[in-house]
């Protein structure tokens, strides 16, 4: 069977204790004279392994028993038991703060208000905080007396479990309502489960995938409501219909959905008739209804979100004191494994570096001593000593790479004939590495224009000037050039 998580389910509890992650978990829903035991994988099989009274089969129940309390000592498997309605508070606790940090620390101030009895002898949860329409915080919250959640304990220990959830009912049986049969987002439900003697009711709508809006528990179950007409059956009634007065109206294409469970879920014939006169409430028996709590009870374990887990505090179960141990554990080797691997690798990268640092000073003193011809060269200066060795070198090889360079005579010869073309005479031309000097003199002043552009031709960057014709009629001028 898929079952589909609603959106308010997934929020982060507020004070819930840390549920360890396993693969089995048992749900035990023990009543006055009444016990089921489920066990569920996170493949979603569930096999019921108890279904009886707790006076039943004890060679039976004491293997049941034991494969339960093997499984959880070894860290497979968790427990979840079911703290009735009838016992404990439940309910949505408002506060004035859009902050969460700080909202979350006034809920306990605020629960002890609401409380019947003081919060010191309680155990309590939050579950579902959130915020409203104008930012405002709220959470669910759980407690019971402390005497109630040990009565309880008490209770499973006698039958040889030992619960390490225990789970307030009410919040459970709306939880695995909703992933068998959606909701839809308009509709009011009701989860009715109708326990050997008691009967709690889980109120909610469609709203946000599935929002609890209140839990209730009557001190009226199958013992009491079995005879027909019994005064019990109306007065059950008539705590159902104040329930029901107390719901928001419904859109009229929504009734409000009424859903059977539990070990006296068999006994709807006769209580349908009382709340006939609520006629928006339509009936429907959940699917395999007795072992519907202790399946909603091992699912819940299964998810690991523990809510309205009333086992905490000095009561927490060993496993779950194990779990939190092998957590910091972890987390302090984890932490420690870190710095290690941090320090190894720091000190890796340095010898790395160094070893790379001695293989390129080696390369240069290498190339230092082939380039100076010296066979011991100071350590640092390995730079300095090329370039006194490059310097000397260059002097001495100066002769022959003047030897290697173009010819003068040639230079002199492109210009002498370039000036013989352009029909301009010289006076006298100086030639010197890459700089070249004509003074000379033409009969037309644009004759001078050729020469400069051959001579821009030869690759020299050429500047020339003229001087107006004198009394000879002849232009004097100087050209400059130099090579690119």
């Amino acid at each position: 069977m898929a079952f589909l998580i609603p959106t308010w389910y997934k929020t982060r509890l507020v004070a819930s204790i840390s549920i360890p992650r396993c693969r089995i978990a048992y749900g035990a829903d023990c009543g006055r004279h009444q016990l089921v035991v489920v066990r569920a994988t996170r493949k979603a099989n569930t096999t019921t392994l108890w279904q009886d009274t707790t006076t039943g089969d004890v060679t039976r129940l004491k293997t049941v028993t034991t494969e339960i309390t093997t499984a959880v000592a070894g860290g497979h498997a968790l427990l979840s038991a079911a703290l009735p309605a009838t016992e404990s508070f439940a309910r949505w606790l408002e506060t004035p703060l859009t902050a969460r940090d700080k909202a979350l620390k006034v809920l306990p101030a605020l629960l002890d208000v609401q409380l019947p009895f003081p919060l010191e002898i309680c155990l309590h949860d939050f579950a579902f905080p959130q915020a409203d329409a104008a930012g405002r915080f709220r959470a669910f919250a759980y407690a019971a007396r402390r005497s109630d959640v040990e009565a309880r304990l008490e209770q499973h220990h006698a039958l040889g479990l030992d619960p390490v959830l225990l789970q307030h009912e009410g919040g459970v049986l709306w939880q695995q309502a909703l992933t068998e049969i959606p909701l839809a987002p308009r509709a009011l439900r009701i989860v009715a489960y109708v326990g050997d003697a008691r009967t709690a009711l889980a109120v909610g709508s469609g709203a946000n995938g599935g929002e609890l809006i209140s839990l209730h528990g009557i001190r009226l179950g199958a013992d009491e409501l079995a005879t027909p007409d019994a005064p019990a059956i109306r007065q059950w009634a008539g705590r159902v219909t104040q329930i029901l007065r107390a719901l928001p109206v419904t859109d009229a294409a929504e009734p409000i959905q009424w859903l059977w469970c539990g070990p006296g879920a068999e006994l709807h014939a006769p209580l349908e008739p009382a709340l006939a006169a609520d006629e928006r409430v339509r009936f429907k028996m959940l699917a395999e209804p007795v072992t519907f709590l202790a399946r909603a009870l091992a699912h819940a374990a299964l998810r690991g979100d523990g809510t309205g887990n009333l086992r905490n505090g000095d009561l927490t179960h060993t496993a779950i004191l194990a779990h939190g141990a092998r957590t910091r554990r972890n987390a302090a080797l984890n932490l420690l494994l870190a710095g290690l691997a941090l320090t190894g690798l720091s000190l890796g990268w340095r010898a790395w570096l160094a070893n790379r640092e001695t293989r390129v000073q080696s390369a240069i003193v290498a190339a230092a001593q082939q380039l100076t011809g010296a066979a011991q060269i100071p350590y640092g200066q390995e730079v300095d000593q090329v370039q006194k060795a490059l310097k000397k070198q260059a002097t001495e090889l100066q002769p022959f790479l003047d030897a290697f360079q173009p010819s003068a005579a040639r230079d002199l010869a492109e210009v002498l004939a370039a000036a013989r073309a352009c029909r301009v005479t010289l006076d006298s031309l100086s030639h010197s590495g890459k700089a070249l000097i004509l003074h000379g003199a033409t009969d037309d002043w644009n004759r001078c224009d050729p020469l400069a552009a051959r001579l821009r031709a030869f690759g020299y960057a050429v500047e020339l000037s003229r001087e107006e014709a004198g009394a000879d009629e002849l232009v004097r001028f100087t050209l400059k050039g130099a090579r690119r």
